[in-house]
């Protein structure tokens, strides 16, 4: 799995795109890399956080824009776990269990998905990608993220 660093993200130069589309991880790349070009790839390793106990895994998926060198990231925003919660168990094998939503940025719940461009030179256009983006049918809305808004942003730094 991979993990988290708690390294500064004020150290690498990024943009941040929140996407907004109801489909799984894969169907959506399959998409983007059809309609934009691109060649995101998934990662041997996702994200793993933990949270009460629970590993979460979002899913990962990455490449290398040859024409500006910038490392792009497809990262997942929301991920399920099921909690298994024994407090209202009548007998030992009693349980009731609920599955739980977990986002990888709380800050931006509404988001399903991000994508982050790496861009130590300012050379990667956002806005074509951004139209690009919302031209794909599946995909809700597709907009630029402040980096200011972002919360917990060492949750968006990869090893």
């Amino acid at each position: 799995m991979r993990k988290l660093l708690l390294d500064s993200i004020e150290d690498v130069e990024y943009k941040l795109i929140g996407i907004s589309a109801s489909i799984e991880p894969y169907k959506i790349v399959f998409l983007i890399n059809n309609n934009l070009k691109t060649k995101f790839k998934r990662d041997k390793k996702d994200i793993e956080l933990i949270y009460k106990g629970f590993n979460i895994n979002f899913s990962l998926f990455s490449f290398t824009d040859a024409k500006t060198a910038c490392k792009i990231y497809f990262i997942q925003n929301k991920s399920k776990y099921i909690d298994q919660n024994s407090k209202f168990a009548n007998s030992l094998f009693d349980f009731e269990t609920q599955q739980i939503d977990k986002h990888l940025i709380n800050s931006h719940r509404q988001c399903d998905y991000f994508i982050k461009i790496e861009d130590e030179y300012d050379r990667f256009k956002i806005k074509k990608m951004l139209h690009d983006l919302n031209d794909i049918p599946q995909i809700i809305s597709a907009y630029e993220i402040n980096n200011s808004d972002i919360k917990n942003p060492k949750n968006l730094i990869f090893d």
